[in-house]
């Protein structure tokens, strides 16, 4: 894929949400959806973020891609009993202004509680300083916050845990490993009994077969996500 291609095409505009939903495990069914930006083209080709990420932030607008997914996210799960999360940066944690957005659009919306904001675990930990500052915030206008691709980076997992997050997303480098590695399993179990200690929601990610998802299922984790349930979609299901 050639970046000029997306160049040529790009415009906020032209980025949508996806959605993928996160199962729960135990009645299976869909529990939430991750909106997940994607860019189409007039021609419909789609782009994931790692093609076009880099003409946002060139374009300094990321704060505007954030808000663009949010407001059709919203927009779209208005009369939809669903919750659901959208993805932010480490751009957007040290935007003071993201979380009153966030408020003041949801003062009109229906159970606000079902939305809640997703960063990695990194940009989490290398600005451990300003998360907690923008998590404080969170916290005031009741926006819940959740950790992707945890486990995955180098860092201390107990000083998120320790924070009053939502809940968080086992890394798929990790979930890849349980039916091979004892000791990747082992620690799965644990910082899954820690996080339920500080009820702090778990979810497995990148599902991508039968046999991954069985071995979940021996272990205390009640939700996932990945392909082997579906891929992102334009429409959810619902």
């Amino acid at each position: 894929m050639h970046i000029q291609e997306v160049t040529e095409q790009f415009s906020l505009d032209r980025v949508v949400p996806y959605f993928q939903p996160i199962m729960d495990l135990q009645h299976n069914s869909v529990w939430r959806y991750e909106c997940l930006a994607r860019l189409v083209t007039p021609e419909e080709q789609t782009f994931l973020p790692s093609d076009f990420l880099h003409l946002v932030e060139r374009q300094q607008s990321v704060a505007q891609l954030t808000e663009t997914i949010f407001h059709r996210s919203a927009e779209y799960f208005r009369n939809i009993n669903v919750a659901w999360n959208i993805n932010i940066s480490q751009q957007d944690i040290v935007n003071p202004d993201l979380p009153y957005m966030l408020a003041e659009y949801l003062k009109n919306y229906n159970d606000k509680r079902r939305i809640c904001l997703e960063l990695t675990a990194a940009t989490a930990l290398n600005n451990i300083e300003q998360f907690k500052s923008f998590l404080s915030i969170c916290e005031k206008v009741d926006v819940g916050v959740f950790i992707d691709h945890f486990g995955a980076a180098p860092g201390n997992i107990n000083t998120l845990l320790d924070l009053p997050i939502c809940g968080i997303k086992v890394a798929g480098s990790l979930i890849t490993q349980l039916t091979d590695n004892q000791e990747t399993a082992d620690f799965v179990e644990h910082l899954t009994q820690k996080a339920d200690n500080n009820d702090i929601v778990v979810i497995a990610e990148h599902i991508e077969d039968k046999g991954t998802l069985d071995v979940v299922n021996d272990l205390s984790i009640k939700f996932a996500q990945g392909f082997y349930f579906c891929q992102p979609q334009a429409e959810t299901s619902d």
